[in-house]
């Protein structure tokens, strides 16, 4: 099959031009053809790279009459958009050819644009033959806009970062941290992710405890463009505010801020890391903790979104918005080690006999980047092939 991916990619700085880029690689291993139109055009593209939303509608759709793709996958979220996002609507009514949509944060998106939000979603689908989310909490968020009849959840993979090219004990030099315990918060800074919570958690260890720990803040603030641009200055706030409420608590030498983390040094923060903290008040799924899984780091989590779903019974999942229980969680895991506790997995989404279908079964969530590769590539399939069996999750699915 020829792919076509619509979505930001590398070289620009996106989560989901990043999974969009390790997807479209697993597929093309498979055997497919692979092409991009990406979020918006960058002079060092990759070749696969064959035009971008804004750049002129002819030439476009030129290059994509060239590449003759089977199948349009539209890798959505708002913020990854922005303003072309009415542009990626528009190209899904015109290409006339099967398109897949894997929606990353429908249940964020329609929550903070509310009934826009929820318009926009209603629009997109409609030009799409198949949705595709991470979580059952996503597809619930559909059922609730009357699209979850064509939904496929298909999670997110685990799958490590390109090779490293700095090490654990480089970044410790290089930031001061010595031999101190680090925690990690990893990716885009954001006002959801709850980065108070986690500095009044901090605050309430034992002087013993904080004294040996440190916590990582690595990466920035998401850059936004057009009209979005008012949502990246409300994280920039969120950020002063969380640097103010650490020199108050008298945390200014507990919280490192690292800036952007090239992709390079992505897995030597994972290395010097004791946990990943995802203290998130808000959240569809996350990347950052399929990378905590796929390294082998313990994740103190909250239960909210499809981290509710990846962690369901670990001793290390806390509500949200609960500063006191994050600190309960965070010490556990200090004085115990990753061992201490043990991490219990939602059960397995695994293939049926005879069926993509997912059903459960005993183990641990299947985020493997072949599983989730297949799983995928089964959806095109099924949109090229009406009569198909579409794969699904739905308890009604044949």
């Amino acid at each position: 099959m020829r792919i076509l991916y619509v979505s930001p990619y590398p070289p620009a700085r996106d989560g989901i031009g990043t999974y969009t880029h390790v997807l479209a690689r697993a597929v093309r291993e498979r055997g497919h053809e692979v092409a991009v139109v990406a979020a918006r055009p960058h002079p060092d593209a990759p070749e696969e790279v064959i035009g971008a939303l804004g750049g002129g509608v002819a030439p476009l759709r030129a290059a994509v009459a060239r590449f003759r793709p089977d199948v349009v996958h539209v890798q959505f979220a708002v913020p990854a958009f922005g303003a072309r996002t009415l542009a990626v609507a528009r190209w899904l009514a015109g290409p006339g050819v099967p398109a897949v949509a894997t929606l990353h944060e429908v249940s964020r998106d329609t929550a903070l644009l509310r009934g826009p939000g929820r318009a926009l979603y209603r629009h997109l689908a409609r030009g799409c033959d198949r949705l595709i989310v991470h979580t059952r909490a996503a597809r619930d968020t559909l059922g609730a806009l009357g699209l979850d009849g064509n939904a496929t959840v298909v999670p997110h993979f685990s799958a490590p970062p390109p090779p490293a090219t700095g090490t654990a004990a480089g970044l410790r030099a290089r930031f001061g941290l010595g031999d101190d315990r680090l925690l990690l918060a990893f990716g885009h800074i954001h006002v959801s992710k709850g980065l108070d919570d986690l500095v009044r958690a901090i605050a309430t260890l034992p002087p013993a405890t904080l004294g040996g720990v440190r916590v990582v803040v690595a990466g920035a603030v998401r850059r936004r463009h057009g009209p979005f641009r008012v949502f990246e200055a409300r994280d920039h706030l969120h950020q002063a505010m969380v640097r103010r409420l650490a020199r108050r608590h008298g945390l200014r030498d507990r919280l490192v801020f690292t800036g952007y983390v090239p992709d390079g040094e992505i897995a030597a923060w994972f290395a010097a890391a004791e946990a990943v903290v995802l203290p998130y008040r808000d959240a569809e799924q996350s990347g950052v903790a399929n990378l905590a899984r796929a390294f082998g780091v313990p994740v103190i989590a909250t239960t909210v979104g499809g981290l509710a779903e990846l962690f369901e019974g670990s001793p290390w999942a806390v509500p949200p918005g609960a500063p006191d229980r994050l600190a309960a969680a965070i010490a556990d895991l200090l004085a115990t080690g990753p061992e201490g506790g043990g991490v219990a997995h939602p059960p397995d989404m695994v293939p049926d006999s005879g069926t993509l279908d997912m059903v459960p079964d005993s183990g641990t969530l299947d985020t493997d980047l072949s599983t989730v590769t297949t799983r995928t590539v089964a959806v095109y399939e099924a949109v090229r092939s009406p009569l198909a069996r579409i794969p699904g999750n739905r308890p009604d699915a044949p």
